[in-house]
């Protein structure tokens, strides 16, 4: 602007010199005075002109001003928006961002967390798999493991640890001797002594002699293959210290074990300070000729093979319990079939227990309670004890003559059609009590008694066939799991 007003004031003096050369007589202008003041007049206009001009250019300049200036502004405002714009843009994609970053952490968190899981799932799976393997494998690394359970509850395929990592050690019976292999074991004439806790395969057979065990409270399982024992003077196995005795009969072999003589410490042909438990696939038969089958201070726990004891008194006697979970099991006793001043538990198996000739000798006989839960028994004898109904779920039905009955005549039970059991006993009796899946409650039952049958024997109690009664000992329903009945 200010550059323009210069440029006027030179425009200006410019003209003024101009009519002033015209004024002194230039040669090619006529002369006169109405030619000056026209002349004036030209400059004042031209003069006015520039000056409007100049005027004109001040307010465009200044206009064009106030409009960069407006513009600037307005630039300036557009630009502050635009910015604020783009700030409020930014923070709100940043916010977003920080929510969507966030939010993907979350996500990835979560997602890392359910990996990890998941991992951890296949990895504990894996391990669970691992250990299966091994199991199945018997990996060294990882010896089979089984779950634990209480003595007097015993699994039957329990293991003692000690076993998983020590081999089985060997006897050889020799008729009066014995060779061996592994540790723990002395042989003095027909005194085999284990001092180990650990497996003992014994196989042959000992004529005068006994299986003597002394350990420091380790678990002695003795596998039974072959083996027949007899002690003229005592007892055939003698257990005075072990944390349990297990005899195993395996698969195929068939063992014997008799004793003989006065031996009032160990009362029995298998004699245990401790728990014993018979167990296996073979079988096992037993001849007491001074007192007990099996004798312990703790409890007897059958868990399966085949047992035939025919003993002078008791075939089974326990201090604290007896339990039988499987088996077929033969008890003839010359006093009571079983016996125990504790419980005795009927989980399995199949039984027979025929008590003895006195009169108060029974079948099964326990201070404690007898419970039933399954499994199959036949108990014939002077007496019989009465199953706890409160503990018992199998069904029980029980005879009770009131007059002795001779030995040898039998007892015959029908549901309708249905044949339940025909038995007898070597001795006298009164009692006969019986426990099967096909009895069942609020059924009928009808008893003969005497008579014959045709059907085929085991162990006194016959199988198939037909029976034809002699007497007839009424009817009875059985509206209780456990239900007695009189015969007159």
């Amino acid at each position: 602007m200010k550059q323009k007003k210069h440029m006027a004031a030179a425009l200006l003096s410019a003209l003024m010199i101009l009519g002033g050369m015209t004024a002194c007589g230039d040669s090619s202008t006529p002369s006169g005075s109405a030619q000056k003041p026209a002349d004036s007049e030209s400059i004042a206009e031209e003069t006015s002109a520039a000056d409007e001009s100049t005027e004109s250019e001040a307010e465009t300049g200044a206009a064009e001003k106030d409009g960069k200036k407006s513009g600037k502004e307005e630039s300036s405002s557009k630009a502050d928006k635009d910015s604020k714009a783009e700030k409020d843009s930014k923070a709100e994609k940043d916010s977003k961002a920080e929510k969507d970053s966030k939010a993907s952490g979350e996500s990835k968190e979560e997602s890392s967390r359910e990996n990890g899981e998941s991992k951890t799932d296949a990895k504990q799976e894996s391990k669970s798999e691992n250990k299966t393997e091994s199991k199945d494998g018997n990996s060294a690394q990882n010896p089979e493991q089984k779950p634990q359970t209480p003595e007097n509850i015993d699994d039957p395929d329990d293991e003692d640890d000690e076993d998983k990592v020590k081999p089985t050690k060997y006897i050889y019976l020799q008729d009066t001797t014995a060779q061996y292999s592994g540790e723990g074991i002395t042989v003095k004439g027909g005194l085999i002594t284990i001092g180990k806790g650990g497996t003992y395969e014994i196989s042959g057979t000992l004529s005068n002699g006994q299986i003597l065990i002394t350990t420091d409270k380790k678990k002695v399982k003795l596998h039974l293959n072959g083996a027949s024992i007899t002690n003229k003077a005592g007892s055939a196995i003698n257990c005075q210290n072990a944390k349990k005795l297990t005899i195993n009969s395996l698969p195929g072999s068939v063992n014997y074990l008799e004793d003989g003589g006065v031996h009032d410490e160990d009362k029995g042909t298998v004699f245990s300070e401790d728990t014993v438990q018979i167990k296996g696939e073979g079988e096992l038969n037993i001849k007491a000729n001074y007192a007990h089958g099996i004798q312990s201070d703790d409890d007897i726990i059958i868990n399966g093979g085949t047992l035939n004891i025919e003993a002078a008194k008791s075939c089974l006697h326990s201090n604290d319990g007896i339990e039988i979970n499987a088996g077929v099991n033969y008890c003839l006793g010359g006093t009571n079939g079983i016996k125990t001043d504790g419980f005795i538990n009927i989980t399995g198996g199949s039984s027979v227990f025929i008590g003895g000739v006195r009169e108060e000798k029974g079948a099964i006989y326990c201070d404690g309670s007898l419970s039933v839960t399954g499994g199959s028994f036949w108990a014939i004898g002077n007496t019989c004890t009465t199953p706890d109904a409160s503990l018992t779920t199998a069904n029980v039905i029980g005879l009770m003559f009131a007059n002795s009955q001779p030995a040898g005549s039998l007892v015959n039970v029908t549901s309708g059609n249905n044949g339940i059991f025909t038995m007898t006993s070597p001795n006298n009796y009164k009692y006969v009590v019986y426990s099967g899946p096909e009895l069942l409650l609020n059924a009928e039952y009808a008893v003969n008694y005497g008579g014959s049958t045709d059907g085929s024997g085991d162990h006194y109690v016959y199988f198939g066939g037909s029976y034809t009664p002699e007497k007839d000992g009424g009817t009875f329903t059985a509206g209780n799991p456990v239900t007695f009945y009189t015969i007159q």
